[in-house]
């Protein structure tokens, strides 16, 4: 449950309205409760743009949910909805293998002369695919997986809003990832 949240008579008189479609019941909602969401999504991540997010997306859920399936205690939905959300996002963060890391791993590996043309045909590839980028999500993504540096730090560095820097990195790493599964098959193509 949401940190000293309780249920009320208050919420279930506002989720019956949210039920029947009332915005000013989403909006008491988002209000009473927005901030103990970020709080929660935040203490898991410690990233504060990131649990913003996060608290987006739970209240979207809460208000396509409303039209299905009643809530019985907010707080604890809230709670439950928050942490998956934040564990759905750290599985995808750890699905991304930054290309450098993926380079020093096939130079470590001790698979000769194969290892030596699969690094340079992925680095061939991996540069390509980065040419192909916009021009700012490219510049974005150099300087977040290339200089390390956090999106809030490259937000001011560009003079762009946190959000606008992550979308762009979501796209990149969307497009990116996409072409590796097409370099992928092609491999395993030409492996038959």
């Amino acid at each position: 449950m949401l940190t000293g949240k309780k249920h009320t008579i208050e919420d279930d008189l506002l989720l019956f309205q949210l039920n029947e479609g009332s915005c000013y019941a989403f909006d008491s909602l988002y209000e009473k409760y927005w901030s103990n969401v970020v709080d929660e999504a935040y203490k898991r991540l410690g990233d504060k743009e990131e649990a913003k997010d996060i608290a987006q997306e739970v209240f979207t859920a809460m208000w396509i949910r409303s039209r299905e399936t009643p809530i019985e205690n907010l707080p604890a939905w809230l709670y439950a909805v928050t942490r998956n959300q934040v564990y759905k996002l750290l599985r995808k963060k750890e699905r991304f293998v930054p290309i450098p890391d993926l380079m020093c791993e096939l130079e470590s590996a001790d698979g000769g002369a194969d290892s030596k043309l699969i690094q340079k045909e992925l680095l061939r590839v991996y540069e390509s695919m980065l040419a192909s980028l916009p021009d700012q999500q490219r510049v974005i993504f150099n300087m977040r997986y290339q200089d390390e540096l956090h999106p809030d730090i490259i937000a001011l560095d560009l003079n762009l809003s946190p959000k606008t820097v992550r979308n762009h990195l979501g796209r990149a790493l969307i497009k990116l990832k996409t072409s590796f599964m097409l370099f992928q098959f092609v491999m395993i193509l030409f492996e038959k």
